[in-house]
């Protein structure tokens, strides 16, 4: 039996087809039309990177090397973008992973853990 790629992201149905492809960059992004409810979505469509144009390798190079401290100049140069390229791409995952993270539990019990960094200390005797 074959075994879909995935549902429709609007009405989480499992009636659709390949529709087409479109082109960002060097890569093809296949889309989808749902049977079911009409609406068409690509393979992005419902993760932080909907709506973004450019290939997800570059950006997720982009917030790599962003955070291991490049500047927004140098991460462009480097990349062969405009840094304005790279705030947009920064404000739009930031928004996007807002609403991707599940939220908390409610009324469950948390338990909070510490841990003690830069100190060499016996353990305490009860």
């Amino acid at each position: 039996m074959h075994q879909r790629e995935m549902n429709c992201v609007y009405c989480e149905s499992e009636q659709i087809v390949k529709n087409g492809k479109n082109q960002t960059g060097e890569k093809l992004i296949q889309r989808y039309l749902c049977k079911k409810c009409g609406r068409r979505f690509n393979e992005r469509s419902g993760t932080p990177m909907a709506n973004l144009r450019t290939p997800v390798e570059k950006i997720s190079l982009a917030m790599k090397v962003r955070s291991e401290g490049l500047g927004l100049r140098a991460t462009g140069r480097v990349l062969g973008v405009a840094a304005n390229s790279v705030i947009n791409w920064e404000k739009h995952l930031s928004e996007a992973i807002s609403n991707w993270s599940p939220p908390a539990p409610e009324n469950r019990e948390i338990t909070i853990v510490y841990t003690r960094v830069g100190e060499n200390l016996p353990p305490r005797s009860k």
